[in-house]
């Protein structure tokens, strides 16, 4: 075995080193050609870029579960980047032919290192896993990984949904699993170590990243996992099936019968499909508008459960947030006065929606609404004052706790009664920044900023140079990374002992210039949100039984009146 093994190695390593500067790798579907990029510290990375895991979802295999790929008999040109899938965004090569990943190597490769799988945030309507617009290998490829990154669908097209058997959602995140079955079997071939792959991903991505450990689809398909900014233990309430019969009326299509839905919107071009969902954006601010469904295949239940009586894929988990995430992703309504003091004035109305607990299609109890608008309201700006751009922040706060912080926070506290996690903060500022003041300079360190360290991306700024003042963080981040894709734990390889979460005592890695560990961050934020959503962690909310209680008092004074 151990010869068959060195042999393997050995011819692996010839095959990608023979054709010298256009590396070339056998698999069972067939023969890729790479092209070569380069590191930050100049070595060579073998780049397998546009690779087909799954036949294009149009015509029919639009709105349905991904078809894997099938063998080829040419050798597969992989040295592009493949197209976006369709998304709002301007000035970028898109198609619905779209289902492809990128694999990164390096040169010296001889096998069997970890592999690290990138799932892209965006809100589930934006990104991909392009190696210039979002996922650049230049930093990961100087540590000893694998770097995978991928594609998947997106907004109605990755996650229409009307709950039935003949559009049940979860597409885009089949696409994923789909993207994870290919990697067990292929990247053996590009030196990885199937049984040693990390998933990681920022935003969406790590929401995404908290669904594969609750889904029973993706059991066995990883090893650990790293979840920056996003979880799916949160409050949001999900209704694709709200927006799936929105655009089918906005085009035109039947809305309430499923077959003919779905024939319909068949038929309409996705351009159309993304510039109409475009145009529900009015605010600009941070949502989530399409996300997943409980299906009974991806999902069996709510990922929140899952978490609490442990039926999740457990492995070693690293989660954390930003020092600021979404606070000051508001500012650019920072002069619309109008509208800043119409959602003062009617603060319990506009919450619902801004920050994600509304049910479109079943509506939610008035008494409830006004309640928990209220509570956020008086917590965070003052019942009554305005919110105006001295007080902005404290606007954006509430999208942080709401959105991320308190999201992330459940997840902490329900997995580390099972598994090995890891929880962070990032609170390194430097530029560029995803949210620059007027002068160009950072506010402070936003959602997604600790993710330039870890991908140079057009997205938010080209790559660091190497006499960058930042380069320090970039090798920290990455030995960071490449540490747990390998052993799933720290101790031993960093500066500062960074402890496992205990959930009677969660004790927190802050990453700054001088690293430290000390308390969990926003206590008192977060505990109002546990407040204002006892339903979903205890059954029921503080209201409900407050009205309960009411209702067997007067029940019990009728008996005796």
């Amino acid at each position: 075995m151990l010869r068959f093994i060195s042999v393997t190695l050995l011819l692996l390593l010839v095959v990608q080193q023979s054709t010298g500067r256009e590396p070339l790798v056998k698999t069972d579907l067939g023969s890729i050609r790479g092209s070569v990029l380069k590191t930050l510290n100049g070595r060579d990375i073998f780049a397998y870029r546009g690779i087909r895991y799954a036949q294009a979802p149009t015509g029919e295999r639009r709105f349905a579960a991904p078809v894997p790929v099938e063998a080829w008999n040419d050798i597969l040109d992989a040295t592009e980047d493949s197209a976006l899938c369709p998304q709002p965004v301007a000035s970028v090569a898109m198609s619905e032919d779209c289902l492809k990943l990128n694999v990164y190597t390096s040169s010296e490769i001889v096998g069997g290192w970890p592999v690290l799988v990138y799932i892209h945030g965006g809100s589930n309507k934006i990104g991909s896993g392009h190696s210039v617009y979002e996922a650049g290998p230049q930093y990961l490829l100087d540590a000893k990984v694998i770097l995978v990154t991928f594609n998947y669908r997106l907004g109605a097209l990755g996650f229409l949904s009307t709950r039935s058997a003949e559009v049940p959602g979860n597409f885009g995140y089949l696409d994923q699993v789909l993207a994870l079955q290919w990697v067990q079997a292929h990247i053996r071939n590009f030196g990885g170590n199937p049984n040693r792959v990390t998933i990681f991903g920022m935003s969406a991505g790590s929401m995404a990243v908290t669904l594969h450990m609750a889904s029973p689809l993706s059991a066995n398909l990883f090893h650990r996992a790293i979840a920056m900014s996003g979880s799916a233990t949160n409050e949001y309430i999900i209704d694709n099936q709200h927006w799936t019969r929105k655009l089918a009326e906005e085009v035109g299509c039947p809305k309430y019968n499923a077959q003919d839905l779905l024939d319909c919107l068949r038929a309409v071009s996705w351009q159309k499909i993304i510039d109409v969902c475009a145009t529900w954006e009015h605010y600009g601010f941070i949502n989530m508008k399409w996300n997943y469904e409980i299906d009974g295949k991806f999902l069996l239940e709510h990922p929140t459960e899952t978490f609490r009586h442990n039926r999740t894929n457990n492995v070693p988990l690293m989660t954390g947030i930003t020092l600021d995430e979404l606070d000051f992703h508001v500012f650019h309504q920072e002069n619309n006065t109008g509208l800043l003091n119409d959602i003062s004035q009617n603060f319990a109305s506009y919450a619902p929606e801004l920050f994600l607990y509304k049910n479109w299609s079943a509506g939610i109890d008035s008494d409830e609404t006004v309640w928990r608008g209220e509570k956020l309201k008086e917590f965070y700006i003052g019942n009554s004052t305005n919110i105006t751009q001295r007080n902005l922040i404290w606007f954006g706060r509430i999208f942080s706790d709401a959105i991320i912080g308190h999201g992330v926070y459940n997840l902490v506290r329900l997995a580390s009664r099972n598994m090995d996690v890891f929880y962070y903060r990032f609170d390194y500022v430097s530029n560029p920044s995803l949210r620059p003041d007027h002068n160009g300079n950072a506010y402070g360190v936003v959602h997604a900023d600790d993710l330039k360290y870890i991908m140079p991306s057009t997205w938010y700024g080209t790559q660091f140079p190497i006499q960058s003042r930042n380069i320090f963080m970039v090798e920290r981040m990455v030995h960071i990374f490449e540490t747990f894709a390998t052993w799933g734990y720290f101790s031993p390889s960093i500066t500062v002992n960074w402890p496992k979460v205990d959930p009677d005592d969660i004790r927190t890695f802050y990453n700054n210039d001088i690293m430290r560990v000390g308390s969990a961050p926003n206590p008192k934020r977060y505990a109002l949100w546990d407040e204002l959503f006892a339903q979903e962690t205890s059954g029921a909310s503080q209201l409900q039984l407050s009205v309960f209680l009411a209702t067997l008092i007067a029940g019990v004074l009728t008996l005796f009146l």
